[in-house]
């Protein structure tokens, strides 16, 4: 409108110019796409923030990312659902399978969908909450690579903000962002502090903070035991890679008393009735590991015959498979045995009564449980009910636990 005023005081041609000029502003002023029209009372911005930040609680990603978008469809400019939504891209950026490209286009959006929801904050709450959003963003992202100081900062502002030291999740967030960033200390350090305020998220920040303490006591000195510390299951190649990065299986069993004979006869095979003797029969390669990532790891268990983690019958060593709480008990018992040379630990405890009533005494695996239990290596998966939960996955911090405990425990029979 200013435009055309100021064309319209170039003389008569600039009043024929000027009249194009609003007729063109208004023309595009008219496309403006328009707020929808409300339906019911709690169709509302707040209203569909509020349960898009509690479907994102529940990993309801699709759901949370729709709340967002019909709080914007009512108020474009709504700075939390701006806030929410970038969370979402955030989080889309880290699945699986998505190509670099889309990963990149997805980080650039959730960086400006949460810029533009600090902008648009409106009062101390709204941009608490974008300083919120900005740590969960860069903590799913972990861009640029300053983002835990720029996560720091966020957290720092958003602590300040809350005047009446209301809200956990400032706190609860920043102790989820230590964790990637494998900072335990800190992380249990915030994960108290939202305990101590106890305004909210305690019974996650209770839980995620066993996890935390769990890591803290297994010390992974590893990377591949690093970044399997969190997983809620480990596939068999991730736990053969354990075996030989954190353990040092090779090392160990070659200090160990690991020493097999063959004593069987061998039929004579070359001239003159001399044997052949291979002392060094190489195990053949699975056939599904040739472009694994983890193939050093699969062939060196493999060489050494670790029980739970041999070829299975098809030649395929299904590198994929999840391993359960059961195989890799019947594993820790492997790995005793064969160190120390105990073989009697491998019947120990057969005709004895289960303590577990989701373990049955004459099951296959049961002497390996009550092994693996009893001395420590792993922990019951509920102490209230008394289960062991032995077809539930192993997580990376009850295998790193596992680890540890046998790190200490083998260090006598060692030469």
């Amino acid at each position: 409108m200013e435009t055309a005023l100021r064309i319209a005081n170039r003389g008569p041609f600039g009043l024929l110019a000027a009249a194009v000029a609003l007729a063109l502003a208004l023309s595009f002023g008219g496309c403006a796409e328009k707020p929808r029209e409300q339906q019911g009372r709690l169709d509302t911005p707040d209203h569909h923030a509020l349960r898009g930040n509690d479907l994102m609680d529940q990993e309801r990603w699709k759901d949370a990312e729709n709340e967002f978008n019909l709080a914007l469809s009512l108020e474009k400019d709504y700075a939390p659902a701006l806030s929410g939504l970038a969370v979402v891209k955030a989080h889309a950026a880290t699945l699986t399978g998505v190509p670099v490209k889309d990963k990149e286009k997805l980080v650039d959006q959730a960086d400006d969908l949460a810029s533009r929801g600090l902008s648009k904050a409106k009062d101390e709450d709204q941009k608490r909450v974008a300083r919120v959003a900005r740590i969960r963003m860069y903590t799913y992202t972990q861009t640029p690579d300053s983002w835990l100081k720029k996560a720091e900062s966020d957290y720092e502002t958003a602590v300040d903000l809350d005047r009446r030291k209301q809200d956990a999740d400032p706190d609860f967030f920043i102790a989820r962002a230590y964790r990637t960033a494998f900072q335990m200390q800190k992380s249990q350090d915030a994960y108290q502090r939202v305990l101590a305020l106890n305004k909210g998220r305690t019974q996650q920040a209770n839980d995620e903070m066993a996890l935390v303490q769990k890591i803290l006591r297994a010390a992974p000195g590893s990377m591949h035991g690093k970044l399997i510390a969190f997983e809620p299951s480990l596939s068999r190649a991730d736990v053969a890679a354990l075996l030989v990065e954190e353990l040092q299986i090779s090392k160990l069993y070659e200090r160990g008393n690991t020493q097999r004979f063959d004593t069987s006869f061998q039929a004579p095979t070359q001239a003159g009735g001399q044997m052949k003797v291979d002392t060094m029969q190489r195990m053949p390669d699975a056939t599904d590991i040739a472009n694994h990532a983890l193939r050093a790891d699969i062939q060196e268990v493999m060489r050494l015959k670790v029980l739970g983690l041999e070829p299975l019958p098809d030649r395929q060593f299904h590198p994929n498979d999840t391993m359960s709480r059961a195989e890799f008990a019947m594993l820790i018992e492997d790995v005793l045995v064969r160190v120390t040379g105990e073989q009697g630990l491998k019947t120990k405890f057969f005709g004895q009564r289960s303590p577990f009533p989701d373990v049955r005494g004459d099951l296959p695996y049961f002497n390996a449980v009550e092994t693996a239990v009893t001395r420590n290596l792993m922990e019951p998966k509920s102490r209230i009910q008394g289960t062991f939960g032995p077809t539930d996955p192993v997580s990376g911090a009850d295998a790193l636990l596992a680890i540890r405990a046998m790190k200490d425990e083998l260090k006598s029979y060692v030469r």
